[in-house]
């Protein structure tokens, strides 16, 4: 199992410990947080929720052996808690312990069976698992508890897309926006769906993304592609700009503008400089290298192409493009 996170739309629910809010005056600015719950415990070594707490914070360190021997302690003080279970379910995900976390969530759901956290997690373990019926259950669980949780709805859309069934994630995705206006990711899970479908709605999805996120290089870069893979090449490479200003070592930015002067408007010496480009944010993209030798042999500069052929296959010794290339040039 991956060391990953939950999804794109986790939300780990780490709650703040009240024992850095003022409410006890043990804490102080001078140590970190980490090592102010640690003197805690040094004067509270029976306080579940201490131990607990300490077990988030390894988690958001990713010191995930500590977590789960913080959270393992915590269980053992108090193993009536729900979400203890919860935490070290979180420590056996990241150290690849599938059965362990299963488990954990299980049993935090046993203690507490409207857990929306336990709930959430055991929503987004089952996807992961690629079981997306179950997966669905415990989302449509969390809704019978709060039907205005859009990120249910988002779990649903990944699982119905995940399973090839476009129009049902495309309408749980709408629901989570309906119930979340702000909602970034359903806006983009939106503009993906609709970019596979050609429909241009998928450029009003890309644009409510960047309302919500202005500098959005996922979603300009998607937006830039649409524009492309239709036809409108002054919009794309309008797009792909705005992806450099922002961004000027954006190595596919530069790819994509050589390719449609290459492909396109047959401009090849500008498609040249632009693929150079991208070689220069990345050595090893050997694509733009391989583009650079097929700008060189349009242009008849065959030994120029040999090179770049030659050194795109150096990078990737399998690319079958380059070998092609490689194979005309020798024939002339």
């Amino acid at each position: 199992m991956k060391k990953i996170g939950y999804l794109i739309i986790l939300s780990s629910f780490f709650a703040s410990c009240e024992y850095f809010t003022g409410k006890n005056n043990k804490s102080t600015t001078s140590l970190s947080p980490l090592d102010s719950i640690s003197e805690l415990i040094k004067t509270n070594p029976e306080d579940s929720k201490l131990y607990n707490e300490r077990a988030k914070l390894y988690l958001e360190k990713k010191e995930y052996k500590n977590a789960k021997t913080d959270a393992g302690k915590a269980i053992s003080l108090d193993s009536s808690i729900s979400s203890y279970f919860v935490t070290i379910a979180d420590g056996y995900f990241f150290t690849s312990e599938p059965d362990k976390c299963e488990a954990s969530l299980k049993k935090a759901l046993s203690l507490d069976a409207k857990n929306k956290e336990a709930l959430m997690k055991m929503s987004e373990f089952y996807m992961y698992l690629n079981r997306f019926e179950e997966s669905i259950t415990f989302a449509n669980k969390i809704l019978e508890i709060d039907p205005n949780f859009s990120k249910a709805f988002i779990i649903k859309g990944m699982c119905y897309k995940d399973a090839g069934d476009t129009s049902r994630a495309i309408l749980n995705f709408r629901e989570a926006i309906d119930k979340d206006p702000e909602n970034y990711n359903a806006c983009i899970m939106l503009a993906q769906l609709h970019f596979g479908l050609k429909d241009k709605l998928a450029i009003t999805y890309y644009n409510n993304a960047l309302n919500l996120k202005p500098k959005s290089l996922e979603a300009y870069y998607g937006l830039a592609m649409f524009y492309q893979e239709t036809g409108e090449l002054n919009r794309a490479l309008e797009t792909y700009s705005t992806i450099l200003a922002i961004d000027p070592k954006y190595k596919n930015a530069h790819y994509n503008i050589g390719f449609i002067h290459f492909q396109y408007l047959k401009n090849y010496n500008q498609a040249l400089k632009h693929f150079d480009d991208a070689v220069k944010c990345d050595a090893s993209y050997y694509q733009a290298v391989y583009m650079r030798g097929l700008c060189y042999e349009t242009l008849g500069d065959i030994q120029r192409a040999k090179g770049e052929y030659t050194r795109a296959l150096q990078i990737n010794p399998g690319y079958q493009m380059a070998l092609d290339g490689i194979n005309r040039v020798l024939k002339n």
